[in-house]
């Protein structure tokens, strides 16, 4: 009787535990959010101060329109922490960033910069 007892209580705990990681998992599955990401190339303009933006944010056409607007928007400002204040303002989070180089009869230097941002999504 002890035996039986004891194989019933652990069967019983082995599927209350079973059950319970089920939900947990669901409920995780829950909280997914979904990202859209910028493309930002920086570049200084010939003999000048100010800074030549474009901005890609996919193929669509209202992706294709917003990145030109904020193109625009950005073009012409005089520092690269201007550009990352405007786009965290409108929701977007620095990712990763990367040079461009150039290299001129062994000479070269930085010629701007990449920003890869990320927004997320509502749902």
């Amino acid at each position: 009787m002890y035996k039986l007892s004891l194989i019933i209580l652990l069967t019983i705990c082995c599927l209350s535990s079973s059950f319970a990681q089920s939900t947990t998992n669901s409920a995780n599955n829950e909280i997914h959010n979904t990202f859209s990401y910028a493309y930002i190339r920086v570049e200084g303009k010939f003999l000048s101060k100010k800074l030549k933006v474009k901005v890609d944010l996919g193929d669509s056409d209202e992706q294709i329109a917003e990145g030109e607007k904020l193109s625009e928007i950005l073009t012409n400002k005089k520092s690269y922490a201007s550009i990352l204040n405007y786009m965290s303002k409108i929701g977007y989070e620095l990712v990763n960033t990367f040079d461009l180089t150039d290299n001129y009869n062994g000479s070269g230097g930085t010629s701007g910069i990449i920003y890869i941002m990320k927004k997320a999504e509502e749902n």
